[in-house]
């Protein structure tokens, strides 16, 4: 082996652990924005992405809803309307999921996403953020030979006056499911995936758990602190001085850890479990009643809730 090819695969080894590698405090990257959110903050759908797209088109043509949830919380950020992250399909519509798999055309687009999901080797998400209720949604799908449904049809206008349709209705009766509630950056940037391995990397997502299945630094607690409950993955979240996080471990000491530019906040060393957690800006204080033995905390604090109502909030 040359020394040029050496030095190629090197970069490309590099290139891939920096996906969810986050190197020491010292040295953070400047958040940017990126795709996915517009010049108000908001969320782009599917739609908004796509030139020309039908806004009153629905975002998850021909999925039943509590299908089109679970692949908007946990599937889309790479394999939506715009592929990012090397995904090599789409995972938005009926069709989408239905069509035949490049790899065993003996299977759907589906069948294989379900066996990833369920896979752990090569899970999907590559942080293993999905849960068992989520996975069980896609597998009872499948099993029953994938019936078409409706999710969404008219956005209602923002004020709910008239003219409004419920998400997943056609005649305006509230529907049985009305699909993920709906998600808002409101930091109106994110982090700009590929930059360099750093303490404000992936905001929102399942720290722990990407770093143990992609070989990063282990972490004793690790999460984000956002504004609102509902926010996407790589948006970065709340910040402000003297915002942190505080958390009493089962010897009754505290230990604070600051919130940085990201909204991300780590621990390296361990405490004696369980613990308590509160999110501390100056004088406001959200405590979390309940005490914790997981530190992964963006694993039940997701963009939907898993296990918790949404995001890790500021007071």
């Amino acid at each position: 082996m040359n020394r040029t090819t050496s030095i190629l695969l090197l970069s490309l080894g590099l290139a891939t652990a920096a996906g969810c590698y986050t190197g020491p405090n010292g040295d953070l990257s400047a958040a940017t924005r990126g795709p996915g959110v517009s010049t108000d903050g908001t969320e782009l759908t599917p739609q908004d992405e796509v030139p020309g797209a039908d806004s009153t088109a629905p975002v998850a043509e021909g999925l039943p809803c509590e299908v089109a949830k679970v692949l908007a919380t946990s599937c889309t950020d790479c394999h939506g309307a715009r592929l990012t992250g090397g995904a090599p399909n789409h995972l938005v519509t009926y069709d989408d999921l239905v069509a035949p798999s490049q790899d065993d055309p003996n299977k759907t687009i589906a069948e294989v996403s379900l066996a990833r999901m369920k896979s752990t080797k090569k899970p999907m998400p590559p942080d293993g953020d999905i849960g068992a209720d989520d996975v069980a949604v896609l597998e009872h799908w499948i099993t029953a030979k994938m019936p078409k449904g409706s999710c969404a049809t008219k956005a209602p206008p923002p004020d709910g006056g008239p003219g409004a349709t419920d998400a997943g209705s056609t005649d305006g009766a509230p529907p049985k499911d009305a699909g993920p509630t709906p998600t808002v950056c409101t930091s109106g940037t994110t982090w700009a995936q590929g930059t360099p391995s750093s303490a404000l990397m992936a905001p929102g997502k399942a720290c722990m758990a990407c770093h143990s299945a992609m070989g990063g630094p282990s972490f004793t607690l690790a999460g984000t602190v956002y504004p609102t409950l509902h926010e996407p993955n790589s948006c970065n979240g709340a910040t402000g001085a003297g915002l942190s996080v505080v958390i009493v471990d089962a010897a009754g000491k505290s230990h604070t850890m600051p919130v940085n530019a990201a909204g991300n906040f780590i621990r390296v060393t361990g405490i004696p479990l369980p613990y308590r957690a509160m999110v501390v800006s100056g004088t406001k204080v959200r405590e979390m009643k309940t005490p914790q033995t997981d530190g992964d905390c963006n694993g039940c604090h997701s963009e939907q809730g898993n296990g918790a109502p949404g995001r890790v909030m500021a007071p």
